[in-house]
């Protein structure tokens, strides 16, 4: 097919008559390499459109776009007609006096035509002949090996730093905890909280939710010492806490403390109801034992009364016996 239709064109071509004429252009064809071109890969040609003026009773007939694939040793400006691989090609009737319209074609390199050269152009039938426009021309790249992958954007994790126990857990006491603040990396938070878990082997890899106390309603901003609720843990048993965060689509990320071993709380460390005992000084002592009590103080007084009014009563009796005394010497002289 390919043949005959080189034949066709090399023969027609030969028959144009040396008296026709056309002024204008015809149209240069563009074809689609914007993009790369390369083997196996299917492209565009376009013919746009541009006026031509024929002489004086010449008529339009059609217009034909073709595209071809040079040989293996042709270069630019080599002939596109006579040789090579037809692509594709396109005839449209054409109704214009002088106008030539728009033309285009698609075609698929062909595998095996990687450094080779693809060129287009476009042919002018009128009722006096053919007109060959320019030709353009486009080289076959070699086609990638591999497409380079587009980085991905990485979503780094919350950073947390390690929780400690503030003091030495044991046994019946309540916890403390030392927490850090925590640094999102640009990550949407959501929550936070630490857990206490109490283990019976020493890694905590036994660790349970069944055995285990959380402090909720932490803040990422959180940095701060926290009482954790009492767990129920007992002599020679494990503890661990988690500190966890869970942020963006409902990821968590959390960071474990040191694991501690529980011990049995000393009394000064066990949580009593504390007496209130006055801690006097012993001259202090000694004054508070001096002072009488209310009972006291009443009783002494009501003695000191009675004793002024023994007193008055002495003195009145004895008055009256120096009195009588006195009478008794005057009568007897």
């Amino acid at each position: 097919m390919t043949s005959v239709l080189t034949l066709i064109l090399i023969s027609t071509f030969a028959n144009v008559s040396s008296a026709s004429a056309i002024v204008g252009n015809i149209p240069v064809p563009v074809i689609g390499t914007a993009a790369g071109f390369y083997p196996g890969i299917e492209y565009q040609v376009i013919a746009t459109t541009s006026f031509v003026t024929l002489e004086q009773e010449e008529r339009f007939r059609t217009v034909i776009l073709f595209a071809y694939l040079l040989p293996s040793n042709a270069n630019f400006g080599s002939q596109c007609t006579g040789q090579g691989t037809l692509l594709n090609s396109k005839t449209v009737l054409n109704p214009f006096t002088n106008l030539i319209p728009n033309v285009s074609i698609r075609f698929t390199n062909p595998a095996d035509s990687e450094n080779r050269i693809v060129c287009a152009f476009a042919v002018i039938a009128t009722s006096k002949g053919l007109y060959t426009g320019p030709a353009s021309y486009a080289v076959v790249q070699a086609k990638p090996t591999s497409a380079t992958p587009t980085p991905t954007a990485t979503v780094e994790e919350p950073s947390i730093s390690k929780p400690a126990f503030a003091t030495s857990p044991k046994v019946g006491v309540k916890a403390k905890a030392t927490i850090k603040e925590v640094t999102l990396n640009g990550n949407e938070f959501k929550s936070r909280s630490v857990t206490l878990y109490v283990c019976d082997k020493s890694d905590c890899s036994d660790k349970s939710e069944s055995n285990a106390t959380k402090y909720s309603d932490l803040k990422d901003t959180d940095a701060k010492t926290i009482t954790m609720p009492e767990a129920k843990g007992k002599k020679d048993q494990y503890v661990v806490l988690y500190d966890r965060v869970v942020y963006g689509a409902d990821q968590v990320s959390e960071k474990a403390s040191s694991i501690k071993k529980l011990s049995v709380a000393t009394a000064s460390a066990s949580p009593t109801v504390t007496e209130e005992v006055a801690e006097a000084t012993p001259e202090a002592t000694m004054e508070e034992m001096a002072q009488p009590t209310p009972v006291e103080a009443a009783a002494t007084s009501s003695g000191l009364l009675m004793g002024v009014i023994l007193g008055v009563l002495g003195l009145l009796v004895i008055t009256l016996l120096i009195v009588i005394t006195v009478l008794l010497s005057r009568k007897k002289k």
